[in-house]
């Protein structure tokens, strides 16, 4: 395991817990508890809306034929996803990709690094926007002699 790995493995969730008992301390248990739990339900709220403005926004996509911005609703769905965590801290990292003025900031980098580890596939057929022209046409595959069977029965072995 690298450094990197063992940082945030063992790292992360002591930050975590270092912060709740910080704030427990400031404001008290009890509310504390409140904020840890009040996150769930918002999370589940702001990925269910992400998910409902992307299948419009795909249908809406579909009859003018322009590309969906998948980007906006992918990052204000794993700013639900992380909001609905239980934690402050990814409770913050929720909330910044949830804000569209800060969404854009996150845009760009969120594109750059999808797209290095994800790659397209087209199919055959079907217009993409920007993707050229398509000439429709046949494939002849010229085979040479087939191979023809010995004459020895032996040879088989």
């Amino acid at each position: 395991m690298t450094l990197r790995a063992r940082l945030l493995f063992f790292g992360y969730p002591l930050l975590e817990v270092a912060t709740a008992y910080a704030i427990a301390l400031w404001i008290g248990w009890g509310w504390m508890l409140l904020l840890v739990l009040a996150g769930i339900p918002v999370g589940f709220a702001l990925m269910r809306n992400a998910g409902d403005a992307a299948l419009v926004d795909m249908q809406r996509a579909a009859e003018t034929g322009l590309e969906p911005d998948a980007s906006r609703y992918g990052l204000s769905f794993v700013g639900g996803l992380l909001i609905a965590i239980p934690g402050f801290w990814t409770d913050l990292v929720g909330i910044l990709l949830a804000i569209p003025l800060t969404q854009r900031l996150f845009r760009q980098g969120a594109r750059t690094w999808l797209s290095s580890r994800f790659t397209s596939v087209r199919m055959p057929g079907v217009h993409y926007p920007g993707a050229g022209d398509v000439v429709q046409g046949t494939v002849i595959r010229v085979e040479e002699d087939p191979p023809r069977a010995p004459d020895d029965p032996r040879e088989l072995t």
